[in-house]
């Protein structure tokens, strides 16, 4: 892979949601409120929601959630808001396949289907790449529509 890949695919994601009229502005606040809810109900610890969408500073994303949780206007990055619409994807294949609280058990056993080989599903989403939570998100809706 080369080095120009990764920026390449934010480009793109930049590219679609801006056509899609995406403001990372006005929609990243809400996204994030989202995402934190979902945390919440699947324990996820801190560590675990910033892999999850690619942070690495702390301090960042602690005044990022006061902020959301408060209501104000926060621009999130827009691969942030690609990792957070694949969470959401996740969350309602879980939802539709464990009409119950299992989904978090679910993420955290070890599955030896592809692309888990092993791992649980949280385990490889929260590699640090956006391909552990596409392959996730693949699986799942393969699941889903079979």
């Amino acid at each position: 892979m080369s080095t120009d890949e990764p920026n390449d695919a934010r480009l793109k994601a930049r590219a679609y949601f801006m056509r899609r009229g995406v403001d990372p502005v006005r929609h990243g606040g809400a996204g994030l409120r989202t995402f934190l809810n979902i945390a919440d109900a699947w324990s996820l610890s801190a560590e675990e929601q910033m892999d999850l969408l690619g942070i690495h500073d702390l301090a960042a994303f602690e005044d990022w959630k006061v902020r959301v949780r408060a209501h104000e206007t926060i621009a999130i990055p827009v691969d942030v808001i690609v990792r957070i619409g694949c969470v959401l994807s996740i969350y309602g294949s879980l939802t539709t396949l464990f009409p119950d609280e299992r989904a978090a058990g679910w993420l955290r056993a070890p599955n030896v289907d592809r692309p888990f080989d092993g791992r649980a599903a949280l385990a490889v989403m929260t590699m640090g790449e956006l391909q552990g939570l596409d392959a996730v998100v693949g699986y799942l809706l393969a699941k889903v529509y079979s």
